[in-house]
């Protein structure tokens, strides 16, 4: 029963116990926790503002992200467009070189074909001439070894020639 009813002895040394704990826990102890809670409070507080902060920077940075995103898919779609469009130029234009380029070809081959021929008949007419000149000659010297026909003969052709 003794601790149920405790003595005035006893009280009173706990008390003064307790009361000396207590200055001394207040006078050493009680600022450096306090401090130490305050610090961890504010440093806590400064986290979650940094943090809601952090939170806001990143949705704008991932609006930003997004939006250059998408400028660099407009920016690839266009510079694709103009490649093939480019492309598509080089390829026309080799087209049309290789069109007049073939056309030059073909004029040319034209008319190296005709001044083959030219060259062809051109001989084949001096062959001809030479041959109807020894001809001519072969059949003259037969023919008119009589000077006055000779004379009557030249005149006609003199006259068929200048009609012609």
């Amino acid at each position: 029963m003794e601790l149920l009813m405790p003595g005035l002895g006893l009280i009173f040394w706990m008390t003064v116990a307790f009361g000396c704990v207590l200055y001394i826990l207040r006078k050493y102890a009680w600022k450096p926790i306090l401090e130490v809670l305050n610090e961890r409070e504010n440093l806590l507080a400064n986290s979650f503002k940094d943090a809601k902060r952090v939170e806001y920077e990143m949705s704008q940075l991932a609006a930003v992200k997004t939006e250059k995103l998408a400028e660099a898919e407009k920016a690839r779609e266009e510079i694709i467009a103009r490649a093939n469009k480019d492309a598509e130029g080089i390829v026309e234009e080799a087209r049309e070189k290789a069109r007049e380029e073939a056309r030059i070809l073909s004029e040319n081959a034209e008319e190296m074909a005709k001044k083959y021929k030219r060259e062809a008949m051109q001989e084949i007419r001096d062959q001809l001439s030479a041959l109807s000149i020894d001809l001519a000659e072969k059949i003259l010297k037969e023919e008119f070894s009589d000077k006055q026909r000779n004379a009557v003969y030249v005149s006609k052709l003199l006259d068929e020639v200048a009609l012609n």
